[in-house]
Order: structure tokens, then sequence, then C-alpha cells
């Protein structure tokens, strides 16, 4: 008897005709686990999995509504105003080593991302990134890997550069043909260095600055 096929592979090739996966990483999952001064309003955390519903997920809808009474923290009420200006993505770009994680509005392609890592549901999931040999993805996935939404998409011919930003650190920096960039953290052995390079074998080490793709536009994406 032949083993039976992993159940994600099995969503990912439902939801995802046409396209063959080249690699898939596991990432935040919901504004939890995203930093604070990156983090959606409870409000405007998109809806996923709608058709998924544990029904102990109520106490948690309870204690959200605890908290936004009880606690000031604005993330309950007002989004993260994310860095989008010219003076900051100067100083930025000249202080690469520091790891600037963000950089764009919610508008931007790199903060569609990160709204995309920060969906919220009424049942346990969990995020990938996925890499088609056509598009970057970010899908939610529930806990039975057998359902999944996608929260995130662009060809990938949006993507200007990628790049390590920590030598030892699991994060990927992925940055837009539109200037703006972002760098998720991955977990555990799913972003070793060599199978993101096997992906995209043009990554910047961390020694290398951030591009700067507005004063020079390149001719094309790099999976393009």
């Amino acid at each position: 008897m032949g083993s039976k096929p992993d159940p994600l592979q099995v969503t990912l090739a439902r939801i995802l005709p046409g396209q063959q996966v080249r690699g898939i990483f596991t990432t935040e999952s919901g504004a939890s686990e995203v930093r604070y001064g990156l983090q959606l309003s409870f409000s405007d955390r998109p809806r996923i999995l709608t058709d998924r519903v544990n029904p102990f997920f109520w106490l948690g809808d309870a204690w959200a509504v605890i908290v936004y009474f009880s606690n000031s923290q604005p993330r309950w009420r007002t989004s993260a105003k994310l860095p989008q200006d010219a003076e900051t993505r100067a100083k930025y770009l000249s202080e690469s080593q520091h790891e600037h994680e963000q950089f764009g509005n919610w508008d931007s392609l790199a903060g569609m991302m990160l709204t995309g890592l920060q969906g919220r549901a009424r049942c346990i999931f969990s995020n990938r990134i996925v890499v088609t040999d056509q598009e970057l993805l970010v899908v939610a996935v529930s806990l039975n890997k057998k359902h999944a939404e996608i929260t995130f998409r662009a060809p990938l011919a949006n993507i200007a550069w990628t790049r390590r930003p920590h030598r030892k650190k699991h994060r990927i920096q992925f940055g837009f043909i539109d200037g703006s960039w972002h760098t998720p953290t991955v977990q555990g052995d799913y972003c070793t260095p060599q199978k993101f390079m096997d992906i995209f074998p043009e990554t910047l080490p961390h020694t290398a600055k951030i591009p700067d793709v507005l004063a020079a536009p390149p001719s094309e994406g790099i999976g393009s």
C-alpha cells in the first residue's frame, strides 16, 4: 500500500490549480504573533475560514471583549501607523544592518502581506508562506490541514529582491517593486538558508544593504 498523500499538499493543489508549489514556510499566525508596532486593530483584522467554527471559540471572543474594555492598548481600537514617508525610507536604507522589518503603508504590497498574516478565525489555524512557480502567497491552514484560505497573493514578478536580514535568525525579507518590504519570521527548520536559496538563488546576504528600488527600478521582478 502506498503512503497517504500529505493533506496540506492536497489542499494547496485544490486551491492553487495549475500551479507548482516550490516551497512552504510556517510563519506568524494571527496578530498576537506579530510585533505590537505592526498590528492591526481588532476590527481591521480580516475574518478568515468562516466555514470552520470551533464551538469553544466563543470564549476567545468573550476574552477579546474584556480586553477591549479593560486595556488601553490602542491596537484594539486603532491599527498601527506603518512607516511610509521618504525621510524614514532613506533612514532605513542607510541602516540596513539594523533590520527594519517593515516599510510601506497598509495599501502597499508589504502592508497587504502583513494584513494577510493577521487574520482572525473561530478555529485553530496556522499561516503558511507558499511560493509557487507563479506566485507568493500567505495561506491560512486549519489544524487538520484540510481547509485553507488565501489571505495574500502577489505574482512573483512583483518581488524586486529577497534578503536574509540576519545571519542566524529564521527571517525572510521580501522587497516589492513598489518600494515596500516585509520581513516575516519562519519557524523551525522550514527556512534553512539553503532551502530558501534554492527557491530564490539571488537572495542577498545580511551584509548587503536593502536595494533602493524606487531610485533604480528593476527591469523586471526576480520571479519574471
